[in-house]
C-alpha cells in the first residue's frame, strides 16, 4: 500500500505540472484543445498539442489576435509589444525581452510549418495570464495587449474600446468621472450611474457586477463606448496575491512562495488598517497585494499582524472588540455577521480586506454595532481580515482588526483527474481506482470525500487526503462494467462529483 500511495503522489504532482495524455479506447473521439483569449474562443487550426510531455500552443494565431507582429528570420521570431522587442528562437529554451533572457520550460518547435511554444512564453515574455483548463479542455489567456494602438484604443465588435490605468475617480461630480491613462494619453470620461460596471480579479478568476464605487485607482480598465462616444461598459481588472512575509529588504518584501513585492511611489500601504510605510512590515505579517495587470506594479499592500492580546487603549472613542460569525468559510448566499463593541452613539462600518468596503453597521444597543455581508456569486478570497471603523462626536476611533479572518468560496472544488479512464479496459480483477481534487479558496473537506463502486459505498476502505482519494479492492471483481462515482466538498460546503465507467477484462 505504501508503494501504491507513493506512486499516486508522484502521479498527482507530475500531473499538476504537466497535464498528461492517456490512451483512448478505439472509437473514442478526442476533442481538440481550444484557445480562449480574454473570454473569446479563437478559431485556431492547428490547435494546441502535447509534445514531449509539454503543452505547446501555436504562436502566430495568438500574436495576430493580440494585434502583434510576427517576423521570422531563420530560426528567430520577433514581435513587438509597445516599446519591447521580444525574440523567440526555435529549438532554444531561452527567449529574450529587450535582450534580457527569459527561460522557457520547453523549446519552441515547428510542426508542419506551424511554430509552437510553451505557455510560459506568453506569461513571462508577453506578461499575459495563461493556463490550461482541464475541465473545459482549453487554454485560457488573459492579456491586456489585445488590439492596442499607441493610444490605448481598439476596435472591438464594431465599436471602440479604450484601455489604460484608472488614475482618478470622482464620484462627487455630476455626472461622475473617471480618468484613464495610457502612456502619454490621458482621458477623463463621464460615467453615467446606469453604466454597466464589472470587476475582475484575473488571479482568483472572479468576475462580478459592481457599481461606480468599485472602480479603483491603479487598476487596469477597458471602457466600451457607443457610436456616439458615450460610455456603456467599464471592466475594472486587477491582479491579487496573498501570502506571508518570509523576508524583508530595503524597498521590497519577499513572500513565502518566493514572489518579490517592490512597491512603487503610487503604492498605498496599510498595516492593521492604518497607513504605513514598507519598513514597518515584518517577517510573519500576512499581506494581500493588489497590482495593475498591465504594468505588474503593486498598487495596494494590505498587511496584517496578529494581535498580541493587548486591549484597546482607553480614550474618548475606541473599539474594544470585533466579532465574526460564523468562523468557517462561506459559500454563495451565506451571510457574514459582524459585531463591533465600542463607544456608544457613533457611526460604524467595516471592511473585509480590499474586497468589501464601507459596509454599514447599526447600533442595536448602546455601544454594540451589528451588520452583515451577504456573499454574492463569483466572489472568492481567503483569510481576509475585517477592519472596523467607528466615529463619534467628530472623533475617529483607531481602526481595529478582527481576531479571525474571512474566507469566501463560491466556486466548487473539482475532480481534475481519475483512473482508470472512462471507457477503458483493464486486465486486473482488483483495479486501482483513484481521483484527484482541486479546491479554490476553501480547502477540501476530507471527511466529505466519498467513493462508490457499482453502487456500493467503499469509502471506509479508501485512502483519503486533501489531494486525492484512492481505493484498491480487497476482492476480485468479475469481468464487466465498473461504475464509479466520487464526490467531495470544500469547507464552505460546495459540492462536486464525478461519475465514470470502465471495464474489467481479466480473462
Amino acid at each position: 500500500m505504501k508503494r501504491v500511495i507513493a506512486a499516486l503522489l508522484c502521479v498527482v504532482l507530475i500531473g499538476a505540472a504537466h497535464p498528461k495524455t492517456k490512451p483512448r479506447p478505439p472509437g473514442h473521439k478526442v476533442l481538440p484543445i481550444a484557445i480562449v483569449l480574454n473570454g473569446t474562443k479563437l478559431d485556431v487550426n492547428p490547435p494546441p498539442v502535447f509534445y514531449k510531455y509539454h503543452l505547446l500552443v501555436p504562436v502566430r494565431p495568438i500574436l495576430t489576435a493580440l494585434g502583434l507582429s510576427f517576423e521570422k528570420e531563420g530560426r528567430a521570431v520577433r514581435t513587438y509589444a509597445g516599446a519591447k522587442t521580444i525574440t523567440l528562437t526555435i529549438g532554444s529554451t531561452a527567449a529574450e525581452v529587450d535582450a534580457q533572457p527569459v527561460q522557457l520550460d520547453a523549446a519552441p518547435v515547428e510542426i508542419k510549418n506551424t511554430l509552437f511554444a510553451p505557455l510560459r512564453f506568453f506569461t513571462e515574455a508577453l506578461g499575459a495570464q495563461a493556463a490550461f483548463n482541464r475541465q473545459t479542455n482549453s487554454v485560457d489567456i488573459v492579456s491586456t495587449l489585445l488590439g492596442r494602438t499607441g493610444n490605448g484604443v481598439a476596435m472591438v465588435d464594431g465599436g471602440v474600446q479604450l484601455m489604460g490605468t484608472i488614475t482618478a475617480v470622482d464620484l462627487d461630480s455630476d455626472p461622475p468621472t473617471m480618468t484613464l491613462t495610457y502612456g502619454p494619453s490621458v482621458r477623463t470620461l463621464s460615467i453615467d450611474p446606469s453604466v454597466t460596471v464589472s470587476v475582475q480579479d484575473v488571479n482568483a478568476g472572479t468576475y462580478n457586477r459592481g457599481d461606480l464605487s468599485d472602480l479603483h485607482a491603479g487598476d487596469y480598465a477597458q471602457v466600451n463606448l457607443t457610436k456616439g462616444g458615450a460610455v456603456k461598459r467599464v471592466v475594472d481588472a486587477y491582479g491579487s496575491r496573498t501570502g506571508q512575509v518570509a523576508a524583508v529588504a530595503p524597498g521590497q518584501i519577499v513572500l513565502g512562495d518566493g514572489h518579490v513585492i517592490a512597491p512603487a511611489r503610487e503604492t498605498t500601504i496599510t498595516l492593521n488598517g492604518e497607513a504605513a510605510t514598507l519598513d514597518r512590515i515584518q517577517i510573519g505579517d500576512d499581506v494581500m497585494v493588489r497590482y495593475n495587470i498591465d504594468s505588474s506594479e503593486p498598487r495596494q499592500i494590505i498587511a496584517t499582524r496578529k494581535s498580541q492580546g493587548t486591549p484597546a487603549p482607553a480614550g474618548p472613542v475606541s473599539i474594544s472588540a470585533v466579532d465574526l460569525e460564523p468562523s468557517r468559510p462561506l459559500r454563495e448566499g451565506e451571510k457574514l455577521y459582524v459585531t463591533v463593541h465600542g463607544t456608544p452613539g457613533g457611526l460604524a462600518a467595516f471592511d473585509v480586506g480590499p474586497y468589501v468596503t464601507n459596509q454599514t453597521l447599526s447600533e442595536t444597543s448602546p455601544g454594540v454595532y451589528t451588520g452583515m455581508y451577504a456573499v454574492p456569486r463569483g466572489v472568492n478570497f481567503a483569510n481576509a481580515p475585517v477592519f472596523a471603523h467607528l466615529s463619534a462626536g467628530g472623533t475617529d476611533a483607531p481602526v481595529t482588526e478582527s481576531r479571525g479572518t474571512v474566507t469566501v468560496a463560491t466556486d466548487a472544488p473539482s475532480v481534475v483527474d481519475f483512473a482508470p479512464d472512462n471507457g477503458a479496459s483493464v486486465n486486473n480483477a482488483r483495479p486501482s481506482i483513484y481521483a484527484t481534487f482541486r479546491s479554490g479558496t476553501a480547502p477540501v473537506n476530507t471527511s466529505t470525500e466519498r467513493i462508490e463502486v457499482n453502487g456500493h459505498d467503499v469509502t471506509s476502505s479508501a485512502t483519503r487526503t486533501a489531494r486525492f482519494i484512492h481505493y484498491t479492492p480487497g476482492i476480485d471483481y468479475p469481468d464487466g462494467a465498473m461504475r464509479v462515482r466520487v464526490s467531495v466538498s470544500d469547507e464552505a460546503g460546495n459540492w462536486a462529483s464525478k461519475s465514470w465507467t470502465f471495464y474489467v477484462r481479466s480473462k
